[in-house]
């Protein structure tokens, strides 16, 4: 804008000398005796007053509002690009924080993931080794076999979580509709929790009434109950112990299933990214807890499939939470 301000006015200028040198023209044309009607024939822009000669008022002006038109066109469009370039920046600022955070999960990810693995098969292998070179009595043995199921399900676990991120993300995964029954399918997910809930003191109660059921699909149901259950022990767990309360009922249009622990809780403002792929509350070389950061991000895409909903709530960290979820109601559905 300012090379065009300055460029307009050595035009400006340029063209006020060339109107004086047509005047001084014109004035000796009059005096060597030619009729003033034929100058102005010529050069319009020139008025006569008296024996005067010079640049009308009317060009005047129009040279000026030409110079300001110009410099008013270019203002704006230079407003424009400058408005544009500005909103550009400020879309790949965006895109990089965005893009940072994710490489942070994703650490985070992985940084999860090989401590999950590491610790069910350093296990395993202890418990291997012990009945391969002490023999142990059948009592011991019962328990190291016992506690080889145990990291044998917990490296399932995490196995079922990747590959179902996987499924979900390709968009492989189709659902299929059925009435499924909640409290039968609850009680049969939680008792796959009470050993493990149990040694973590921790009390799991299921209050669901008979008979409720969603229209919903049926692997995808026990998906999101043992993630939400999983999630719940292992908040508590790390809380030193507690208690789980799992219940749903009709509201509405809608089945409403509720988690409540009494376990480590979040931050409020936390509430939304707990649904984000990999992401997991603090950082991952500080935090005691265990996870990869998938489960919740399975529920909710799960629940999103169903055109359902999740919601997580907590009064800050050490108070507890609370994971919600609804299912649409079927028509004539609600009850098995």
């Amino acid at each position: 804008v300012y090379d065009q301000s300055r460029l307009a006015g050595q035009e400006a200028r340029a063209v006020a000398r060339l109107y004086e040198t047509e005047a001084r023209l014109a004035r000796e044309l009059l005096a060597e005796g030619r009729a003033w009607e034929s100058i102005a024939a010529e050069l319009p822009h020139l008025e006569r007053a008296g024996d005067e000669v010079r640049v009308s008022a009317a060009a005047l002006a129009a040279m000026a509002e030409a110079r300001r038109s110009r410099l008013s066109r270019y203002g704006w469009e230079g407003t424009f690009f400058l408005g544009v370039l500005l909103a550009c920046m400020a879309v790949v600022w965006r895109s990089l924080r965005e893009e940072a955070a994710l490489a942070r999960r994703q650490e985070n990810f992985i940084a999860a993931v090989s401590h999950e693995f590491k610790s069910p098969l350093a296990s395993l292998q202890l418990s291997v080794d012990t009945i391969g070179m002490r023999h142990p009595e059948p009592a011991r043995l019962t328990e190291l076999v016992e506690r080889m199921n145990v990291d044998l399900a917990r490296l399932g676990s995490l196995v079922a979580e990747v590959l179902d991120t996987a499924s979900l993300e390709s968009g492989r995964r189709r659902l299929t509709k059925e009435e499924v029954p909640l409290a039968e399918t609850a009680r049969e997910i939680a008792s796959t929790l009470v050993e493990r809930a149990a040694s973590a003191s921790v009390s799991l109660a299921v209050e669901i009434p008979e008979g409720l059921s969603v229209h919903a699909d049926r692997i995808a149901v026990r998906t999101v109950l043992r993630n939400l259950l999983d999630n719940a022990l292992t908040a508590t767990a790390a809380a030193g112990g507690g208690r789980i309360e799992l219940a749903a009922e009709p509201h509405g249009r809608e089945i409403r299933l509720r988690v409540a622990d009494s376990g480590v809780g979040f931050p409020p403002e936390e509430a939304a990214n707990l649904f984000l792929k990999f992401y997991r509350v603090g950082d991952e070389l500080r935090r005691s807890g265990s996870g990869t950061g998938l489960g919740l991000y399975i529920v909710a895409r799960l629940m999103e499939l169903e055109h359902g909903w999740v919601r997580a709530e907590s009064p800050g960290p050490g108070r507890g939470a609370v994971f919600s979820v609804g299912w649409p109601r079927h028509a004539g559905g609600g009850r098995a």
